[in-house]
């Protein structure tokens, strides 16, 4: 990824996601946080474990950084993602966008979906 400067709870999710560090990764998220996945909506820290420990390290998910795009208040990253899931039907590479809007540096919400570049 080009040389941009992701704000510092970012850098903490990208390395305790792919440590894998879970309680690191929750800690990243502000105690009423939301996490919009797959059509889905986990609400507080409680639901954001449960979602990260069976849709990401139960997966053995990696997050590669591959784009910075600015959009406005939210910072998206573009992750190239791999693990231990059904890739039947998905783009390869899998390149997910993930919105983060951070407040008081932890993340309050974070978006995921199928980046744009993936469908091409």
């Amino acid at each position: 990824m080009e040389s941009i400067l992701l704000p510092q709870v970012i850098q903490d999710f990208i390395a305790a996601a792919n440590r894998p560090d879970p309680d690191a990764y929750v800690d990243c998220f502000s105690e009423d946080a939301i996490v919009l996945d797959e059509g889905k909506e986990w609400a507080g820290k409680a639901a954001i474990k449960k979602w990260s420990t069976e849709y990401h390290f139960g997966a053995n998910v990696t997050l590669e950084p591959k784009q910075h795009k600015p959009n406005g208040e939210e910072a998206v990253v573009v992750f190239k993602i791999d693990g231990d899931f059904d890739k039947t039907g998905l783009p390869d590479p899998l390149l997910l966008d993930f919105s983060f809007h951070i407040h008081d540096f932890k993340i309050k919400r974070l978006a995921i979906q199928l980046s744009e570049g993936a469908l091409q």
